[in-house]
């Protein structure tokens, strides 16, 4: 193998996502789109890999690997001299994207060797399927990558279609989000989670909360994937809702989960008093980072919301105030991490044959702004997925809004982590349940 380039230690949130991979609980952050040009022309190696040529010599995140014992911290990111589009994306032309990210989600990365910690894999009908170690790249990275790769092939100046890119040792790799923003967490954080870490169970809200099945003894990262497109006529009544009511979307679909949740618990309501879920919190406003960047900048906080059936405005509202202050205590949240540093491997397995924390995550990227025709090519049916399935909770809701002003949804769940029949109702339910809001 060619020689590398240490650039750097990893940083609190990219250790704790390698040791997650490096212990197969989690592999990877997959997102697809779909390209078309106007004259009808596919994405051959020689369209494409002049664009690839284009985002690996603008985005340092693009060209590296990892160095250094995994199972510790004492993990560097080094710079890779050259990457070969060749052996990096593959034209299958084959399956749907669903099929495709669940092949991905079950798929590691080597994680120490010539190739980067990406992937492309090209579909029938220019579909694009990109996959990414998460301690490159976040659900935030998944989208600017189909941004970024848009932006390339408009612009269509790069001609070089040669697989070998030389990665430029003048990009400068992001510092870890701790480098950007004061993650540093308050007294009254560091009381809490200690006093919280100390109680058993069942003394915890957790004990009485639905999350799941508990973590098995031999947990996989492999995940089952479905996919939900609602039209822009549908999603555009919600978005009217939401603004009247002083609500997000995210706030929306959260509160939408939980009483659709609540109502499939009905039939045992003694046994649950709470529904335990994380969304995600973005902290790339606060880092100063824009969407366009390659970078691994998330947090999240985790909720226990009383059992409840009907959705309501109050409470969507409600939660779209909650996590709108919680930008700093979510920085925080990234801080105590410190304390699991060169411990995160433990600190994961200890969770292996426990009760799960959570029972649902919600990840919302936004809508993707990218203009739906402009110059010869244009870019669609976005979609993105990510899972923890090994000791992440139970399943996963990834939200893009797609440029036509429809809304994109993945679910993603781990066959041991939630039983078939229930989360195939919960998806099948979505649809009418989210059109139903509007005149709750």
């Amino acid at each position: 193998m060619p020689p590398t380039t240490r650039l750097r230690r990893v940083g609190l949130m990219e250790n704790y996502h390698i040791s997650l991979a490096h212990l197969k609980l989690d592999s990877c952050v997959v997102s697809a789109a779909k390209y078309t040009r106007q004259d009808g022309a596919a994405l051959s190696a020689d369209v494409l890999f002049p664009a690839l040529r284009t985002l690996v010599e603008t985005h340092a995140a693009l060209g590296l690997q990892i160095e250094g014992n995994e199972a510790t911290s004492r993990v560097f990111f080094v710079r890779l001299p050259s990457v070969d589009l060749a052996r990096v994306v593959e034209f299958s032309g084959r399956g749907s994207v669903q099929e495709a990210f669940a092949r991905h989600l079950a798929r590691q990365f080597a994680t120490q060797g010539a190739l980067p910690l990406w992937r492309v894999e090209v579909l029938a009908e220019n579909v694009v399927v990109f996959a990414v170690h998460h301690a490159v790249g976040d659900g935030l990275s998944s989208t600017a990558f189909h941004l970024s790769l848009f932006r390339a092939l408009q612009e269509d100046a790069h001609r070089d279609a040669a697989p070998v890119v030389h990665v430029p040792t003048t990009l400068a790799l992001l510092p870890p989000i701790e480098g950007r923003t004061n993650v540093r967490p308050s007294l009254r954080t560091l009381y809490r989670e200690a006093a919280a870490s100390l109680l058993p169970v069942s003394w915890r809200k957790l004990g009485s909360a639905w999350s799941g099945r508990p973590v098995p003894s031999s947990p996989t990262f492999a995940a089952h994937v479905r996919l939900l497109s609602l039209p822009a006529a549908e999603v555009a009544p919600v978005l009217a809702a939401c603004r009247a009511h002083h609500a997000s979307l995210t706030a929306a679909v959260y509160d939408l989960s939980i009483s659709l949740l609540s109502r499939m618990l009905a039939s045992d309501p003694a046994r649950y008093k709470y529904i335990s879920a994380l969304v995600a919190i973005a902290l790339r406003s606060a880092a100063g980072v824009g969407p366009e960047a390659i970078c691994d900048y998330p947090s999240s906080w985790q909720f226990f919301a009383p059992v409840r059936a009907a959705f309501s405005w109050a409470e969507a509202a409600r939660t779209a105030r909650t996590l709108q202050g919680l930008k700093t205590r979510a920085r925080e949240r990234v801080g105590m991490l410190r304390f699991l540093f060169g411990r995160v491997g433990p600190y994961h397995e200890s969770r292996i044959g426990a009760k799960r924390e959570c029972a649902f995550s919600l990840s919302n990227v936004g809508r993707v702004e990218a203009p739906v025709a402009a110059g010869a090519w244009s870019v669609g049916e976005i979609f993105f997925a990510q899972s923890d399935a090994g000791v992440g909770p139970a399943f996963t809701i990834n939200v893009v809004g797609d440029p036509t002003g429809g809304l994109n949804i993945s679910f993603a769940w781990g066959e041991s982590n939630i039983e078939e029949e229930f989360i195939e109702s919960f998806i099948s339910q979505f649809p009418e349940a989210f059109r139903a809001i509007v005149s709750a």
